[in-house]
């Protein structure tokens, strides 16, 4: 439902963004199925977006910030960027460059900074291969840029035959279908050949447990999503401890919070001069915030198609 309610105010070391677009995520759609489960309100959803400050509170920082068009994520749990204006801290803002368009920009922080967290797990664990669960997406083709980038091999499994022979087509080389009959097989003996030990999965659903059975001994798999309607995954424990496989999760709220400002200012340089060259997200559909629900909806009818954007 969309509503009217006062512009929101900056504290001290925040700033009012007037925002100009906002990407539909996967996080923000978990975000609102949680508010519904747990009937929390008000609630504005959207975890990322991109605008221009128009007030700055006290400090240094919103100071910088102020008239400057910014990346911006959300500080507050009842206030995101699916909104004309959005309070935030000024340390979540990052001024965008004039080769970087708002639309662009409003989509640097989340996919961006998780690719960039993956590799350097692979790189910290010695990783030369790894593997993601649902490839087709906006993040998966920026993870193959940068495995790419950084000469890490990428398995890129996706879900149905039309969605593996785009990959193909476009000139990925390791592409497995899990639908297929033999997957299992499939994934066990190119997991091998490559020495790929390191897993990132965004589904976590009943396919979890042939995930990790096709892993060879001593893999990492890494939950950094919940896209299945499953609410809990089983495997069977004996498999862990005899095969010595390690299960983890990635939220990119604890790992940026642990980084601290410093290294995610590096990363978000990093980002910039990424979209200012090769890295574009293909864009599909641009919604106002009084369609909220028909952006969900295409965006939910494919989520590899392109990204949706909301347009205050």
């Amino acid at each position: 439902m969309v509503k009217d309610i006062p512009i929101p105010k900056p504290g001290p070391g925040e700033v009012l963004v007037r925002i100009e677009a906002a990407p539909v995520n996967p996080t923000d759609l978990a975000g609102i199925q949680r508010v519904k489960r747990n009937d929390f309100v008000p609630f504005t959803p959207g975890r990322e977006g991109a605008g221009t400050v128009v007030t700055a509170g006290k400090g240094l920082l919103p100071w910088l910030w102020m008239g400057k068009r910014v990346s911006c994520s959300s500080a507050h749990g009842h206030g995101g960027t699916w909104a004309e204006f959005m309070v935030t801290g000024a340390a979540n803002c990052f001024p965008l460059g004039k080769k970087v368009s708002t639309e662009q920009g409003s989509m640097s922080i989340v996919n961006p900074l998780t690719a960039l967290g993956f590799i350097e797990i692979a790189k910290k664990g010695g990783h030369k291969a790894m593997i993601n669960n649902a490839a087709g997406s906006a993040l998966g083709r920026m993870i193959n840029l940068l495995c790419r980038k950084n000469n890490i091999t990428l398995i890129n499994i996706v879900r149905n035959a039309e969605k593996a022979t785009h990959l193909r087509n476009v000139g990925l080389e390791y592409v497995l279908n899990s639908s297929d009959p033999d997957f299992p097989e499939q994934l066990s003996a190119m997991a091998e050949e490559l020495d790929a030990r390191l897993l990132f999965d965004s589904v976590c659903g009943e396919d979890f447990t042939t995930l990790a059975n096709a892993l060879p001994f001593g893999s990492t798999i890494i939950i950094y999503g919940n896209l299945s309607p499953e609410d809990h995954v089983s495997i069977d424990p004996r498999k862990v401890l005899l095969r010595d496989l390690s299960i983890k999760g990635f939220y990119l709220g604890n790992v940026t919070k642990k980084q601290g400002i410093l290294k995610n200012m590096r990363n978000l340089i990093k980002v910039r001069q990424l979209m200012s060259s090769d890295l574009k997200i293909t864009v599909r559909a641009r919604f106002p915030l009084e369609e909220v629900q028909k952006a969900i909806d295409i965006y939910l009818s494919d989520m590899s198609a392109g990204k949706v954007i909301l347009t205050p």
